[in-house]
């Protein structure tokens, strides 16, 4: 290991109030290559994450450590300074024009540190640089400094503004793309058309300690009915509104005292007529986020932008089936390749998934088992810095 350059794993956001599945990601990937003898550090703003204002400093700037994973930080871009590449235009050479409308919704994603791109700049031969995830400025800009010395971690989703031509510039000029999974390995060669041998499929890894209390999260929160689990963002590309609307629907279908519980971050849109039977609880700490995938009667993931789906490893963990969204085919494979639970698509096949599993409990235990076997069998931490190892250092 002593003779490798270190790895600079470059992000907008990383630190321990950082809430995001890419930043999440990235944090545990950071400490799990520390702990595997990989040198790092970490290059990220000194903004908090992508749910507080962005032209705001959280972190002091400067170097400290997170769970002793070096992090440096650097100060988000001042209101009217003048841009880093606007002072080195010969840094500009042999970019190539892009549509206004790509500029428009890119100049949307960006989080700005020119003092980043200065110290990426200095020391473009100190580090071999991992960038993550792809849409942001961090990336697109880094990677233009530093060319095939970066590797990039994408967190690809099947969106629109992945097929931008800034994006299929980045994914062709880093050295190699490692992916979360074979699904979005597909989804970027069908896209941009990548060599085979400058693509590497290394995971994401799951925490596998944790064990979740059915009873103390049922106590806790006084839920005696089954129900219904979601964990995540909640927004329109993660489905959670056709969630809610899909739920509400089975319900003046069917009846029964089934409920639907949801965590995470961002506000979501409850019907009047079933505040009680929709539940926020908000953002859950990672105890009682587990107690609820143990206590759950099902998981569901209505997601379709996924490159690899932690909240549905982590209810497999705890024993739990699920039902996912099929048109998102990350999860469909994931599926397929577990046996732990089913896919649909739309509302009709939503509630065909429903009926079948509420009334057979033996067979959601053994999908949940199945889940679990799938989880400890490819997603240990260990075999993703292994992995890693051999893509970025070719061992």
């Amino acid at each position: 290991m002593s003779n490798r350059l270190p790895i600079a794993l470059v992000i907008p956001w990383y630190g321990p109030d950082t809430v995001g599945g890419a930043e999440i990601h990235a944090r545990r990937l950071a400490e799990s290559l520390l702990a595997g003898g990989v040198p790092i550090e970490v290059l990220t703003t000194c903004g908090r994450d992508s749910f507080a204002p962005r032209n705001e400093a959280y972190y002091p700037e400067g170097l400290s450590y997170v769970n002793n994973v070096p992090v440096r930080r650097f100060p988000l871009r001042r209101p009217g300074a003048p841009p880093f590449f606007e002072q080195h235009h010969e840094l500009l050479a042999g970019l190539p024009p892009f549509p206004a409308q790509e500029l428009a919704l890119f100049d949307e994603l960006q989080v700005e540190s020119d003092a980043l791109y200065a110290y990426i700049q200095q020391h473009r031969h100190d580090y071999t640089f991992v960038f993550m995830p792809y849409p942001y400025a961090a990336t697109f800009w880094g990677t233009w400094l530093v060319g095939e010395r970066a590797f990039l971690i994408p967190c690809l989703h099947d969106e629109p503004y992945a097929r931008y031509s800034t994006y299929a510039l980045v994914f062709h000029r880093v050295q190699r793309v490692l992916f979360n999974s074979e699904a979005e390995r597909d989804l970027a060669m069908r896209l941009y058309r990548l060599p085979a041998e400058r693509t590497a499929v290394i995971g994401e890894g799951v925490d596998m300690q944790w064990q979740g209390d059915a009873a103390r999260f049922r106590e806790k929160y006084g839920l005696k009915a089954p129900f219904l689990f979601y964990a995540g963002r909640r927004d329109p590309g993660k489905r959670t509104p056709f969630l809610i609307h899909a739920f509400c629907e089975y319900k003046v279908r069917r009846g029964g005292p089934l409920r639907l519980v949801l965590s995470g971050k961002n506000p979501v849109v409850i019907p009047e007529a079933f505040a009680g039977e929709v539940i926020d609880l908000g953002y859950l700490d990672e105890q009682d986020k587990h107690d609820a995938y143990a206590a759950a009667t099902l998981f569901v993931q209505p997601s379709v932008v996924e490159s690899f789906s932690i909240v549905l490893m982590e209810a497999w963990l705890q024993g739990t089936a699920a039902l996912v969204n099929g048109e998102c085919e990350v999860m469909r494979r994931h599926i397929l390749c577990s046996g732990g639970g089913l896919a649909y698509s739309g509302y009709d096949e939503f509630e065909a998934g429903l009926d079948y599993l509420l009334p057979r409990p033996a067979l959601r235990r053994e999908m949940g088992r199945r889940g679990r076997d799938y989880v400890r069998q490819h997603f240990r931490w260990e075999d993703v810095v292994q992995r890693f190892v051999a893509a970025v250092y070719g061992e």
